[in-house]
């Protein structure tokens, strides 16, 4: 039986700087990616660039946990940087959205997740799905901890 693959949703994978040195990388719903660099663009075939996509996922992981200012990424890139956190040992999507019950159901409004998490790990969190084991548990407990003790007083 052969196994189908949907094709990926085309859009903006990231976009970073200005002028000479702006780059946009955009997946084309034909698969293949234009890139823009300053003044030139060319497009080239998602197969021709399979060294360079890893690159491009950790660069997009990177920026959701932080780690790279400055680059905007897109719903192409977001999914990028999802698939490339659950690969290297992050929550992944299915636990941080339990983790987003959990902290929930502790009163924590779905809002304040991401501001929680920075504030415990000192850096920005755009994604719960990006923390590592550890640093979803640091979070956990200090959430547990004070939202817990607010609720008895």
């Amino acid at each position: 039986m052969t196994q189908l693959r949907r094709q990926p949703k085309p859009g903006l994978i990231y976009q970073h700087g200005e002028g000479e040195g702006f780059t946009r990388l955009t997946l084309n719903a034909n698969l293949t990616i234009t890139i823009e660099q300053g003044s030139t663009t060319r497009t080239l075939e998602v197969a021709s660039l399979k060294d360079i996509l890893p690159t491009w996922a950790q660069r997009c992981y990177q920026a959701t946990r932080g780690e790279l200012t400055g680059l905007k990424l897109g719903e192409v890139g977001k999914r990028m940087a999802r698939k490339y956190a659950e690969k290297t040992g992050a929550l992944g999507a299915p636990r941080a959205a339990k983790m987003h019950h959990q902290l929930q159901k502790l009163g924590i409004p779905a809002r304040a997740h991401y501001e929680l998490c920075s504030q415990v790990l000192g850096r920005p969190v755009l994604s719960l799905a990006t923390l590592t084991e550890d640093e979803a548990r640091r979070a956990w407990y200090y959430a547990r901890h004070e939202y817990t003790s607010r609720n008895r007083a």
